[in-house]
């Protein structure tokens, strides 16, 4: 991935261009001091910034959490020299709103309840949970995110730069808080799975992303969970054993016949994976 592309809206002259502002989308703690420094003294002036983050009693969160800052388009080059900004740019935003009615209105989705009243943090940004939060706005009336948003753009792994189309601004931006269906709240949860999962692998075994981008570790956690959850495996610690063997010895680590018999085992609650690999390992030394 690279930041150093913009989305398509920079070569186009559409007439609507001169009646919506352009917003990025930021995650401070991906940035070190000195981008930090950088960003708010010379990149964004005149309080061109807003934190989603509203809770007060938690500043660790709203320095370290997204905000949205009104960069001019003079510089917008050295918004994208900064350094960790690969990871730290979460999306663009056009939209009619002022900064602190964009900021307001977004801040909401930095929680989400099921129909049970159970609330979670949410990093609604990111792309497989935006994508998600746009199709369920298209038939869930208390998901308001997309109101008043043009095309809300997000970085595609793939395809780079992908716009999400957004809903007409009413008269009154509504209060709203994000409700979603049990369905989507799993889904909308495999990513606090995938983000504590990384954490553990990064504290246990550091060396399994030496040199991988901060951002790009848990994009390769997430995509050997799912190879874990297609072989069956359910069991935290049977997923937190398949992604570390898949990390540490790639992706051909269960290729072989046995090691697809081990997954079917597991799978099956003969016996947990790591006891499943230990036994075979020493048998082996045996041989």
């Amino acid at each position: 991935m690279k930041a150093d592309t913009l989305p398509p809206w920079q070569r186009s002259s559409s007439s609507e261009a001169s009646e919506i502002e352009r917003y990025a989308l930021i995650e401070l703690s991906h940035l070190p001091v000195s981008a930090r420094t950088a960003l708010f003294n010379e990149l964004v002036q005149d309080s061109h910034y807003w934190p989603l983050v509203k809770d007060e009693s938690q500043p660790h969160l709203q320095r370290e959490g997204p905000w949205v800052l009104q960069v001019r388009q003079d510089k917008l080059d050295k918004l994208l020299a900064l350094d960790g900004i690969v990871c730290a740019l979460q999306g663009w935003i056009e939209s009619p709103l002022t900064g602190t009615e964009l900021a307001s209105h977004l801040a909401p989705a930095m929680a989400v309840e099921n129909p049970q009243k159970q609330r979670s943090l949410l990093r609604f940004y990111l792309p497989d949970v935006i994508t998600q939060l746009h199709k369920d706005a298209l038939d869930n009336p208390a998901n308001a995110l997309f109101l008043g948003v043009t095309r809300w753009w997000y970085r595609d792994a793939t395809l780079g730069w992908t716009a999400l189309e957004g809903k007409a601004l009413p008269e009154s931006l509504p209060p709203w808080q994000l409700t979603v269906d049990e369905a989507r709240w799993q889904s909308l949860h495999g990513e606090p799975e995938v983000m504590q999962l990384t954490a553990e692998l990064v504290d246990f075994s550091p060396s399994l992303f030496e040199g991988v981008c901060l951002c790009e570790r848990p994009r390769q956690v997430a995509k050997a969970l799912m190879q874990a959850n297609n072989h069956g495996l359910t069991a935290i610690a049977d997923k937190r054993t398949f992604v570390y063997v898949q990390l540490s010895q790639g992706s051909d680590a269960w290729a072989s016949d046995d090691m697809q018999s081990l997954l079917q085992r597991a799978s099956g609650g003969e016996a947990t994976l790591a006891d499943l690999l230990t036994t075979t390992y020493q048998q082996t030394e045996e041989c």
